[in-house]
């Protein structure tokens, strides 16, 4: 979909529909560790106070039983998701009495593989299938690379907003077949320019030791395949901005070297069932069943679509007995999950408005702008920008891969990238009378030349100047943001 963005622009002021742009739904998502005072992994079981963790649709797990998922209802505004998350986050620090939420996406001291508890569910089909599911994961990839948490941010266009441009620039066309390609050519844009966010909002440049083993074991695999990366590669702790998103942390995309590039939603759905139908030699050899017992779903590339770690999904609600993919199929894209935020220690409930209000403008600017289709030539390059801004983003004149060939210096494009949004965030205030998202897109633009802004060189920077060890950061700020006992008035 290529869109003009001056006729855009123009078409919005003169029909007075600025507003639209601001409109929206808006959900949340939020994994959490449990933790000790001392900052080790909780081993207790989930809370029973928080009740079925397949019937609470706010307070379930993720991965494992430490690992607490907040899920907020959808809602309005931006301001409205928030305050609900924050409601939820209080709720479950007074459940989970003596014990902490860690503030930081990458582990607190981890046990023993062994030790790490996976997640439990009732003795039902859904429940043994979680857990089989769970079971797989660990098998493949290891218990340590799951105990990584994150919030996910999930958005939809307003129906105002799609009646409006489909009334515009539609041309005429099918208008489900319209809202595909449209959030589609949204996707591929923001994996083109996901490495921005990665920068601006990256918060996780450290680990702990316990985590080392999967660090090591992914250095030991570039240097069987590229000797002369090694060097460079051992030199990302001075300089990563999210080890959660890079090939050290959760990510299966260069293992299994699968690509879905989100040119339609035809080929999205055929690639993504191809993989959950081709066996994979390794994932085979460990079995399905061993000494009577499902260890994994099956021996496929993928056990099933939600092992495809994507930085952003296009989802559908579903019904009983469907999964995304076959809503997907069946009635096209509803809303879209972003995937890449780190937790944020320097925010009580992990992130801030203003970072929500960015990634509003962030979108819109996906949107807008040109999205051709993703070649295997782009895709790569796409890719290494990614992995490069996340273990190199704090280093001085960083180079970065064009589309188009060629390199640019991270500033160069991001100062291009910056004034575009600041395009739409003039769009945007014009709707709404005032300049809120001109001023937010302003001081993001300041951490493109002053790196002491960002998260993750705050993160470096207060470590070195309290002389503290990343467990001892992590357990300050745990404690730090703790709101136990807060009682909301009603």
């Amino acid at each position: 979909m290529n869109w003009n963005f001056s006729e855009i622009s123009k078409s919005f002021l003169k029909d007075d529909k600025g507003k639209l742009l601001v409109e929206g739904n808006f959900g949340m998502e939020k994994e959490s560790q449990r933790v000790t005072s001392s900052g080790d992994l909780a081993l207790t079981f989930h809370p029973a106070v928080f009740g079925d963790k397949i019937k609470n649709p706010r307070i379930t797990t993720d991965f494992s039983e430490s690992q607490i998922e907040m899920i907020t209802p959808t809602f309005k505004s931006i301001e409205e998701v928030y305050a609900e998350l924050d409601t939820i986050n209080i709720e479950v620090e007074n459940g989970i009495g003596d014990e902490l939420l860690w503030p930081l996406s990458m582990p607190p001291r981890l046990p023993d593989e062994d030790n790490i508890p996976i997640a439990r569910f009732p003795d039902s089909e859904d429940g043994k299938y979680m857990e089989t599911y769970r079971n797989g994961l660990a098998l493949r990839y290891g218990k340590k690379m799951q105990m990584i948490s994150g919030i996910h941010y999930n958005f939809s266009f307003s129906e105002g907003m799609v009646d409006y441009l489909y009334k515009r620039f539609g041309n005429g066309n099918d208008k489900r077949s319209f809202i595909d390609e449209m959030h589609f050519a949204l996707a591929r844009n923001f994996l083109r320019y996901r490495w921005m966010l990665i920068y601006l909002f990256g918060a996780s440049p450290y680990s702990h030791h316990t985590y080392y083993s999967v660090i090591n074991n992914e250095i030991e695999i570039i240097q069987k395949c590229c000797q002369c990366c090694v060097d460079v590669i051992e030199n990302f702790n001075k300089y990563a901005t999210s080890l959660r998103v890079s090939r050290f942390g959760y990510s299966n995309a260069l293992k299994n070297k699968h690509s879905i590039y989100f040119n339609s939603l035809e080929e999205y759905s055929e690639e993504l069932r191809k993989l959950m139908a081709t066996k994979n030699t390794e994932y085979s050899k460990l079995g399905v069943y061993k000494n009577g017992s499902q260890i994994q779903l099956n021996g496929n590339i993928l056990q099933k679509e939600n092992e495809f770690y994507s930085s952003i999904r296009l989802k559908q609600n579903t019904n009983e007995g469907e999964t995304q993919l076959d809503a997907l199929e069946k009635r096209g894209v509803k809303y879209i999950e972003v995937r890449i935020l780190d937790l944020n220690p320097f925010e009580k409930v992990g992130l801030s408005i203003d970072e929500m209000n960015f990634l509003q403008v962030f979108m819109l600017f996906c949107l807008f702008e040109q999205s051709d289709i993703i070649t295997e030539d782009e895709h790569a390059r796409i890719n290494l920008n990614h992995h490069l801004v996340a273990l190199y983003g704090r280093k001085e004149n960083l180079m970065l891969q064009k589309y188009n060939k060629g390199t640019i210096g991270l500033k160069s494009w991001g100062k291009e990238i910056f004034e575009r949004l600041k395009n739409v965030a003039e769009l945007m205030d014009k709707g709404t009378g005032d300049d809120k998202y001109c001023k937010i897109v302003e001081e993001e633009y300041k951490k493109l030349f002053d790196i002491s802004l960002l998260p993750s060189e705050r993160i470096h920077r207060e470590m070195e100047e309290n002389n503290e060890n990343f467990l001892e950061f992590g357990t300050r700020y745990a404690i730090n943001n703790s709101q136990k006992n807060i009682i909301r008035k009603t």
